[in-house]
């Protein structure tokens, strides 16, 4: 989209010029007592921006549906998959996969979303910036709930996802094929660590039961060949590291077993790496590291412990921390594990967890009863820190271990700490 001078806050769409919407807004800023007033633009595609580079528009779903929170509700409502089924037609949701299962032993899964119906043409890439001044990329319409990639009691038997490709969401023969889409819908291809893994452990067994289930859930190894936006292979070949620090580094690497444990040497030196050339390497396209940018990462990774701890013998929990409140504890973890982690820079060079692994629920249906429900929440049911179940379910969490929960209101009310009511005050 291009605004001229000559035509301040105007845009040429299919050779014609059109006005953008202007609309004054006051935004309210923390420390400033009065409200500060700026200009909205608008134009046909939505929001517009104006800056050095040109004006652009902002064309999503999430921003056309206020419906979500009904959706929710209904879909919690639902007393069978009918139900639950007819709350997704809403389609007030613009995103999250989504997986169902019953004590009927129906199981379903959509990757769910506000799909665009785009223009199939071949000289638009639909993941990048597109021209704003014509029709031919203004879409219009979703596509209705039936056309989204989704699965019902696939012959398999199960159905997963990790956020990878819907066109693997079970075995192979039950599988979707992605030639039944559009390719302007753009649904994820790939395949990621999770993924693999997860298909590694699950298809090794003949017949699952709960305690397996709930191993492959808290599983934290990596799959033989990792698979990252940038594949790291160049890493573990390289050889021949002049300086001996780095060597030794690069051996904690070779011998490291993929496991992420926090009492892992060989995981602290791969989060390191990681979170080196994540940030090193943002924005450009997927590919393979060089060797020079291997040996830049175990550089790095070097002077960081050095820098901080004074040591390179360090595990991962002596580096990344579960934090909360004045406490902190030694944790595993991994980006894309299957019970993963993702950190972030704390305090003197540690890092706490930002991500991952937080309210984990394992249900399994038994004939003509309750649901068996174990969960564990990272920290606990609490946000108060007076409160004794502000961090009570650490321990649980840290070790990987779940509680009983349940459905029966009878066992419910009995255990209860406190039975209140809400009440309406009388006008």
């Amino acid at each position: 989209m291009k605004c001229t001078q000559k035509k301040k806050y105007h845009y040429k769409y299919d050779g014609e010029w059109e006005k953008l919407k202007i609309k004054k807004v006051s935004l309210r800023i923390k420390g400033i007592p009065i409200p500060i007033s700026k200009k909205a633009l608008s134009s046909k595609y939505g929001p517009t921006l104006i800056n050095e580079q040109g004006a652009f528009s902002v064309r999503l779903g999430a921003n056309q549906e206020i419906r979500a929170l009904d959706q929710w509700y209904q879909m919690n409502k639902g007393k069978q998959f009918s139900d639950f089924y007819k709350a997704l037609n809403i389609q007030g949701l613009s995103m999250f996969n989504i997986i169902y299962a019953d004590r009927y032993d129906t199981i379903f899964y959509v990757n769910n979303a506000l799909m665009p119906v785009r223009k199939e043409d071949p000289s638009l890439n639909w993941q990048k910036t597109l021209p704003g001044n014509t029709s031919t990329t203004l879409w219009t319409q979703f596509r209705p709930l039936q056309a989204l990639p989704q699965y019902v009691n696939p012959s398999s038997g199960f159905l997963f996802n990790t956020n990878h490709s819907p066109f693997s969401a079970s075995s192979g023969i039950d599988n979707l094929s992605v030639s039944r889409f559009s390719p302007a819908d753009g649904w994820e291809t790939m395949e990621n660590n999770r993924s693999i893994r997860f298909r590694q452990r699950f298809e090794a067994i003949p017949k699952i039961d709960f305690q397996t289930f709930r191993d492959i859930k808290f599983d934290r190894k990596y799959p033989e060949k990792l698979t990252f936006m940038y594949q790291l292979d160049s890493l573990f070949l390289l050889d021949n590291v002049t300086d001996a620090q780095e060597s030794q580094l690069l051996n904690s690497l070779k011998t490291w077993d993929f496991q992420g444990t926090a009492e892992s040497k060989g995981a602290a030196v791969f989060m390191l790496v990681y979170e080196y050339l994540a940030r090193s390497l943002r924005g450009q396209e997927a590919r393979a590291i060089t060797k020079e940018e291997a040996v830049k990462a175990l550089n790095y990774t070097k002077k960081y412990l050095l820098d901080h701890f004074g040591t390179l013998d360090l595990t991962l929990g002596d580096i990344q921390k579960l934090v909360r409140g004045s406490k902190e504890y030694p944790v595993g973890g991994l980006p894309d594990l299957l019970a993963p982690q993702w950190s972030r820079p704390y305090e003197g060079g540690k890092r706490k967890i930002v991500g991952g692994d937080a309210y984990v629920m394992l249900v399994k249906f038994p004939e003509n009863e309750l649901p068996v429900i174990e969960t564990v929440n990272t920290y606990g049911a609490s946000s108060h820190p007076e409160n004794p179940h502000f961090n009570d379910q650490i321990p649980l969490f840290l070790a990987q271990k779940t509680k009983a929960m349940t459905l029966d209101k009878q066992k419910v009310m009995a255990q209860a700490e406190r039975i209140y009511s809400p009440t309406v005050k009388k006008q």
